[in-house]
């Protein structure tokens, strides 16, 4: 808040009272001396002298008018002479007391001006010549002033320096008084819960509605009772979020209670971790059980045809072979994102992208064969630099893809680009169902199916996406995904320039 400007000019006010009211105080008592002293000799002449003659009288009365004259240049020596003792004790008291004035002015206001005119100039000139009688006083409020200034300056960049720190912390803060109106909040606050909200100083049951956390701020406001409320939800523009809310009292120089504090930390990434683990723990207990259950039925039924001397079915040893096989490949792919996760060693080269193409298309052929696929490629870029090894497996699992969910007889496009920045994109495309766009950022998460029931009967693991995207992200690159109803789908993945 800037402060308003203040004009000093010559203390007249101080002059008049101090000066002019004694002059004419001193004047009004000679006057009033002469006055009384001209009626003294009047009445004692006329009481006394009264038959004394014409001439005494008319000798009387030229005493009195020279009496009269003498009266009034007596005055004028006196007002002269009041003038002069004025002017003197205007420079050794007066303009002293201006020059406190001033400083004093300056103490309370820092922008304290003098105007640029005849008063300034005689306040500087007096100034050149201090009294002794007020240089020690003078020195005390200049010094008082010195060390305010300084103070001020030190509180204003502590507080431009708090402000630049709320502002830099990611949690949102926000401090009430004890009427529940805010003290104040940073700026992810105003985020949080709307910046024309908290600039109209509403009370906080009208800022929060969760009774919890509305309980925590009593608690500290009351009781002197810091409380931590954890994952309260809270519907923003955004989307849902999480918010595990601390809230302590806020306390004076004499530990009186005069508000609270809340502090609310975003909590939703590890709410959906928690999430995301729990998910991960159910759907490796369901597709470890499934085959399990399968191969467990099974070799029962062929124990008991064992036992009573029949030939175990070969379509009952098909089952469990199959289902053997599909906990291996589980296994297998667990292994392989625990590895990609826990370590970020890539052996990467310079890797012909048509080469490694073409190997992985002859691996799969048979697998295409059987719904009738063609496969077609093209290596506009002719090299990536990435790791041979992992990029094989996201060929591998990106084509193992597009063949469950795309028709008989379709085709399936696998090309290699190269981007205007230098970036190498690996674009495979099928002719598939189109996935719903709510479902694009959850595709490569572990286990995540978008039809869960026709996932199952397409077989598979339901970590072979997740496999790419953890690849991906080891090579500093991205995967995602674009569907549309007349396009088909294709999944894409980003190898940067700057991976060497």
């Amino acid at each position: 808040m800037k402060l308003k400007l203040n004009t000093i000019r010559f203390p007249w006010k101080i002059f008049s009272r101090v000066i002019v009211l004694q002059a004419i105080a001193v004047l009004l008592s000679f006057l009033m001396a002469g006055l009384t002293a001209r009626h003294f000799f009047n009445s004692y002449f006329l009481a006394h002298f009264q038959d004394c003659g014409a001439d005494c009288i008319a000798d009387f009365h030229r005493t009195l008018a020279q009496f009269d004259a003498g009266l009034i240049i007596g005055l004028g020596f006196v007002g002269l002479a009041l003038a002069i003792f004025g002017w003197i004790f205007a420079q050794k008291l007066v303009l002293p007391i201006g020059r406190l004035l001033i400083k004093a002015r300056s103490v309370l206001n820092p922008q304290t001006v003098l105007t640029p005119d005849s008063d300034r100039l005689q306040l500087e000139a007096i100034d050149q010549e201090p009294d002794s009688a007020w240089s020690d006083l003078e020195s005390s409020i200049e010094e008082i002033r010195r060390d305010l200034e300084k103070k001020i300056e030190s509180l204003r960049n502590e507080r431009e320096e708090q402000a630049t720190l709320m502002s830099a912390i990611s949690d949102a803060i926000l401090a009430v008084d004890l009427e529940g109106a805010p003290l104040f909040y940073n700026s992810r606050t105003e985020l949080l819960f709307g910046d024309k909200a908290l600039a109209t100083q509403p009370r906080l049951w009208e800022i929060i509605r969760n009774p919890e956390i509305l309980e925590a701020f009593q608690q500290a406001l009351k009781k002197s009772k810091s409380t931590e409320v954890k994952a309260i939800p809270f519907d923003l523009p955004s989307g849902k979020r999480f918010f595990s809310v601390a809230v302590a009292p806020l306390r004076d120089g004499r530990d009186t209670i005069y508000g609270a504090v809340g502090i609310f930390h975003d909590v939703t990434d590890l709410k959906l971790a928690e999430q995301i683990r729990i998910d991960f723990v159910a759907n490796v207990s369901h597709e470890l059980r499934t085959p399990l259950t399968a191969i467990k039925g099974y070799a029962d039924t062929i124990k008991l045809d064992i036992q009573e001397g029949k030939a175990p079915a070969p379509e009952f040893i098909e089952v469990i072979n199959r289902n053997a096989d599909r906990l291996m490949n589980l296994i297998q792919d667990l292994l392989d994102l625990s590895s990609i996760e826990s370590t970020d060693s890539l052996l990467k080269s310079d890797t012909a992208t048509q080469d490694l193409t073409d190997r992985v298309v002859r691996q799969m052929t048979g697998t295409f064969e059987r719904k009738n696929q063609i496969i077609e490629t093209r290596a506009h870029a002719k090299t990536v630099f990435a790791d041979s090894r992992r990029v094989e497996q996201i060929l591998v699992n990106l084509l193992d893809n597009a063949h469950k969910y795309s028709p008989v007889e379709s085709k399936i496009s696998l090309t290699w680009e190269t981007e205007t920045r230098g970036d190498v994109l690996l674009k495979v495309r099928n002719t598939g169902p189109v996935i719903p766009i709510e479902h694009h950022s959850r595709l490569f998460e572990r286990f995540y199916r978008v039809d869960k029931a026709r996932s199952r009967e397409q077989g598979g693991t339901g970590l072979g996406l997740a496999i790419v995207k953890h690849i991906m992200q080891a090579h500093g690159g991205s995967a995602w995904v674009e569907s549309a109803l007349g396009k088909g789908t294709t999944f894409i993945c980003r190898f940067p320039k700057d991976a060497k």
